[in-house]
């Protein structure tokens, strides 16, 4: 059997709390471990239990939930947080990921979006709500910037002289010449570079070496 996902829910309304302790459980891969009324004792459950996701409302007593959040984040960085909330404000809603949620949703999430996004968030993406994904657009994108880069690091130096040749429009042949390699040896850096930067064709690829700055380099400068 495959081990369930263990969640704490920290939310300060009773009816709530135990309503999703019911609509989460009744999927078969989930278990609530633990339970928590506010911030305080939600840090206590979490040492205590050590769940897998911290099911976390904002409008908590003695410990809000977006300094709950900074809490976890230090003390239990493995620890996934999923914030379910009923703020209305984008601003919060940003505070909250930029602080390090995992996920978030507004209450008004159905059940299948909210255990497919407690699913994502437990398998290590981020999940956010289609409902708040238009109000935090400029994080997603600093999102995509950030892995672009790290992708690009994992480049090797003539990895990166394909990419930069392949954005400035260069067939295979001519890079070969070029780098003085083998037409095989290039076309087997194209199938490398389109698995490493995740790229389904050339124009990605461009897009990759545009964004990562290798277009502005010479060739001999590339390291």
């Amino acid at each position: 059997m495959a081990k369930k996902i263990n969640l704490l829910l920290a939310e300060n309304h009773d009816l709530v709390r135990e309503s999703l302790k019911l609509l989460i459980e009744a999927d078969s891969n989930f278990k609530v471990v633990a339970e928590a009324e506010d911030g305080i004792v939600c840090m206590e459950q979490v040492r205590a239990k050590d769940p897998d996701i911290v099911v976390l409302g904002l409008a908590m007593p003695k410990l809000n939930g977006l300094n709950t959040i900074s809490q976890l984040k230090r003390r239990h960085p493995n620890t996934k947080i999923f914030v379910l909330t009923a703020a209305e404000t984008p601003t919060v809603w940003q505070e909250a990921l930029e602080l390090g949620a995992h996920g978030i949703a507004t209450k008004r999430i159905n059940k299948k979006e909210l255990i497919a996004g407690l699913s994502k968030v437990f398998e290590g993406d981020r999940f956010i709500s289609e409902e708040i994904k238009p109000h935090v657009v400029n994080l997603l994108d600093a999102d995509a910037n950030i892995k672009k880069k790290r992708n690009m690091r994992k480049l090797s130096v003539r990895e990166k002289q394909v990419t930069k040749l392949i954005a400035e429009g260069y067939k295979t042949k001519d890079i070969a010449e070029m780098l003085e390699i083998s037409d095989r040896t290039v076309s087997k850096h194209r199938e490398n570079l389109m698995t490493k930067l995740g790229a389904t064709s050339p124009a990605e690829i461009t897009h990759y070496a545009t964004d990562s700055g290798l277009t502005k380099v010479k060739l001999l400068e590339i390291e």
